[in-house]
């Protein structure tokens, strides 16, 4: 999403406290000229690509939202999204439609339609939508992959409205797999792809697809190091992050039931195990989340879970429980803890 109101639409994480992201217009002017064309061609079959785009690009789609003032409309920001059925359903960000009073979908062929929200997702970002049949009955949807099979140096191109520049694609590689990344309710989103493939304010929502023009992930997130930022050439030097589309596949169903879907609740703070932190406080296990801290009237308060506080350097001290596993499958951090509970979403 981008947009007057949201000048930093895209969702943005940080890497540390050195480290911050940051999503300005890239401006392109002098000091592009040290990339060829033909060091890019030389990564992908062009023909391929051309062909995935020709199939795919109808059926992504510009979301742009409004919101009301008095008796007219001013726009919010806008963002992409893609159809997933003849019947009108599209997939898109959370943070793109929120806060919205009015959704309008802009199509390829240049037609538009008015759109409702469904079910939504903050917690993994993803949100569903609605259009009238007939308004896509001429549009074939993109088909979901399996995001579960994505290996790092495979072909991903994520097509968009980068900067509300309808149709938009890029090209790289699948960089890794399994990452978290908080999403707006600060809790990690499992199973993220990484991806070289630019991305911008404004993709978000849109698809990330695989050689076979199938979905493997919705663009959701870029990250850039404030040491090498440079707005002339915001691509060089970020990361592109996209959920997983197995978790839109488990959520689907209910998202077209028209519900919120909420994460399962702990209500505790807690650190994941690491080989210095065992050390520290000297316990007998090498794996699990330690517990800092246990909301009140929360599920860890009521079961009796220990909370250990924090001492005044900011590290845990003795005396806290440690979830070891989760249905008899052993908890290795913070974000397998989450992965986890989301099987119960």
């Amino acid at each position: 999403m981008y947009g007057v109101s949201k000048a930093f639409a895209l969702a943005i994480t940080s890497l540390s406290a050195a480290v911050i992201l940051v999503v300005i217009f890239a401006w392109q002017g002098p000091g592009f000229n040290s990339v060829t064309p033909s060091a890019s061609a030389a990564l992908f079959d062009e023909q391929l690509v051309q062909g995935i785009y020709e199939q795919a690009s109808p059926a992504v789609v510009d979301i742009n939202v409004d919101r009301r003032l008095e008796d007219s409309f001013n726009r919010l920001g806008f963002g992409s999204g893609f159809l997933v059925d003849s019947e009108g359903h599209i997939v898109t960000n959370n943070h793109v439609i929120q806060g919205a009073d009015r959704i309008r979908i802009s199509f390829k062929d240049g037609t538009s339609a008015e759109a409702e929200t469904l079910g939504t997702n903050p917690a993994n970002d993803l949100a569903l939508l609605k259009v009238s049949a007939d308004a896509v009955k001429n549009i074939k949807p993109l088909t979901l992959g399996d995001s579960g099979d994505a290996k790092p140096g495979q072909l991903a191109i994520a097509i968009g409205s980068p900067f509300g520049l309808g149709g938009s694609i890029t090209v790289g590689v699948i960089s890794g797999v399994d990452r978290t990344l908080n999403s707006d309710l600060s809790r990690p989103i499992s199973g993220v792809l990484q991806t070289d493939a630019l991305i911008n304010p404004g993709n978000s929502g849109g698809p990330l697809l695989d050689r076979q023009g199938k979905v493997v992930g919705i663009n959701t997130a870029i990250q850039v190091s404030l040491s090498d930022f440079n707005p002339r050439n915001l691509g060089r030097g970020s990361i592109g992050f996209a959920v997983p589309v197995n978790t839109l596949v488990n959520l689907l169903p209910r998202l077209k039931e028209n519900q919120v879907i909420r994460p399962p609740w702990l209500g505790i703070t807690a650190a994941s195990l690491e080989p210095l932190l065992v050390e520290a406080l000297d316990l007998t296990v090498d794996h699990g989340v330690y517990v800092t801290q246990v909301m009140s009237g929360s599920p860890a308060n009521k079961v009796g879970l220990v909370a250990a506080g924090l001492s005044d350097r900011g590290r845990p001290p003795k005396g806290g429980d440690v979830i070891v596993a989760v249905d008899g499958t052993k908890v290795r951090s913070v974000a397998s803890l989450i992965a986890l509970l989301n099987l119960h979403l």
